[in-house]
């Protein structure tokens, strides 16, 4: 479990619950499911929808790209992770997530 693990589960619990705008990028989460979450999250803006964790997984389902294991993960974030209660804080900790994608960034580079 990577060192951010909690912060990117409270990030996409928060963006799932809520009608927080704020652009998210892929490649600051260090797990793929949370990655598959984020690009789906994205996808539901450019069609200019509501970003809702309900209507996220009924679109991977739709699309045969959702697994039971996916759907308990899913359970997991919005059951067991206290959402974050204002766009600023969001923000702040997509901050934390993109500084710790770009210092992992450097550190592969540097070798």
């Amino acid at each position: 479990m990577g060192e951010t693990y909690n912060l990117e589960r409270s990030i996409l619990a928060s963006l799932l619950s809520s009608e927080i705008e704020v652009e998210i990028d892929k490649n600051y989460f260090t797990n793929t499911f949370h990655q598959k979450l984020a690009v789906g999250i994205n996808r539901l803006k450019e069609l200019q929808l509501s970003v809702d964790f309900e209507l996220l997984r009924n679109s991977y389902i739709k699309a045969k790209k959702w697994t039971f294991e996916e759907d308990n993960m899913l359970t997991d974030i919005m059951i067991n992770t206290t959402p974050f209660g204002s766009h600023k804080i969001v923000e702040d900790y997509i901050n934390v997530l993109k500084e710790s994608y770009r210092n992992n960034l450097d550190r592969r580079y540097a070798i």
